[in-house]
């Protein structure tokens, strides 16, 4: 074969190659939308910076590598790597339905998916609490692909958008009632800002298969001794103390087992209720109607009215009645504990009756005839 015509043959199959790069100059494409501080952005001299940026950069030395950045829409990345356009998406969640199609590294770091909402607004991030809502997600992100699975279909208007600063300048004119983002993230762009004053958590984190456990990298599925080179150089990373360093300036402490409080909208002593990792403490409920008084009637009316309360607490704080584990029920008068179990039983699935306890106290807070407390699981 003529000199030429091999030196044209080998030109064609670098340039048709999953990376461009050479024995002498090894490179990483990483594809990357940097728009997210402070994953991910740009600095005022247009230079690459943020936590994803620092830990590439150090994977890409410890495999003494080159980095190369490629610019890439965030919604349009699968495609993208699949179209040999780069060799690693920085960051991606790994969920199910994308490993169908690509292949991810170990997780970079965790992950909390929240639901933020204006002060207030009693919402929590549950289907129910949000049926009739706008909620805003970015597109192309898990928590789109969960919205629209897990709330629209039950009567959630679900509102994707591009970039983030449209969706949070939708969020603070009232266009839409409530986001799904990621926790560092939305604080890092409303939150801790004078002008996030008026928003914040509502309720706990979402937890779901279709969100994912963590932040990691994505390649393609044919890559797996890139995959491979990338999970070794991370825990070399943690090993040498480098991941450390990085990390503890971008991202906060883990909270182990941190409660999680649903203050009392009428200032009163206590919370309404207390989530303490998956189990949600209820304080107790009275038969108080809506004008704050105790429903007239006796002890039928009054159970009724309480059961109707603890429904409404359990929503709120991100449960329901057929998530409750233990109940606690307190009697001004023995003699009504027929009338209140008629009630009772009524209010809880057949097949998922909480276990309980039931006494007698010689008086009850605004004479009331009957007080209900429960311990329940939070929804998923």
């Amino acid at each position: 074969m003529p000199l030429l015509k091999i030196l044209s043959v080998l030109s064609l199959a670098v340039l048709t190659t999953g990376c461009v790069s050479s024995a002498a100059d090894p490179q990483i494409r990483f594809g990357v939308e940097a728009l997210v501080p402070p994953f991910e952005s740009r600095n005022d001299k247009g230079e690459l910076v943020g936590l994803n940026i620092e830990l590439g950069n150090a994977l890409c030395a410890e495999l003494k590598s080159s980095c190369v950045w490629v610019d890439q829409d965030y919604a349009t990345n699968i495609e993208a790597l699949e179209a040999k356009r780069f060799d690693v998406i920085m960051p991606m969640t790994a969920t199910p339905a994308r490993r169908e199609r690509i292949d991810f590294t170990d997780n970079l770091y965790p992950l909390s998916s929240r639901l933020v909402a204006r002060e207030g607004s009693d919402l929590r991030p549950t289907a129910e609490s949000l049926k009739g809502k706008r909620i805003g997600v970015l597109e192309g992100t898990s928590r789109e692909a969960f919205a629209k699975a897990r709330w629209a279909t039950a009567g959630v208007e679900v509102r994707s958008f591009k970039f983030n600063n449209q969706l949070i300048a939708s969020l603070q004119a009232g266009e839409i009632d409530a986001t799904v983002q990621d926790a560092i993230e939305i604080s890092h762009a409303l939150l801790n800002h004078p002008h996030g004053r008026d928003f914040s958590f509502a309720g706990p984190a979402l937890d779901d298969p279709m969100l994912g456990s963590g932040v990691a990298m994505a390649v393609r599925k044919s890559d797996t001794a890139l995959r491979d080179n990338l999970n070794a150089a991370l825990e070399r990373l943690k090993q040498n103390g480098q991941y450390a360093l990085i990390t503890q300036r971008y991202l906060p402490p883990v909270a182990v087992n941190a409660p999680i409080y649903f203050p009392n909208d009428e200032g009163l002593p206590f919370s309404d209720a207390v989530q303490f990792g998956e189990t949600i403490y209820l304080s107790g409920v009275l038969g108080l109607g809506v004008d704050g008084e105790l429903v007239k009637g006796g002890i039928g009316p009054q159970m009724t009215q309480t059961m109707a309360n603890l429904r409404t607490a359990l929503q709120r704080s991100g449960s329901s009645l057929a998530h409750v584990s233990k109940c606690t029920v307190i009697l001004a008068d023995i003699k009504d504990f027929s009338a209140m179990n008629e009630v009772y039983k009524r209010a809880f699935p057949a097949d998922r009756l909480p276990a309980r306890t039931t006494f007698v106290a010689k008086a009850l807070v605004l004479d009331a005839r009957v007080e209900v407390e429960c311990l329940a699981v939070a929804a998923r």
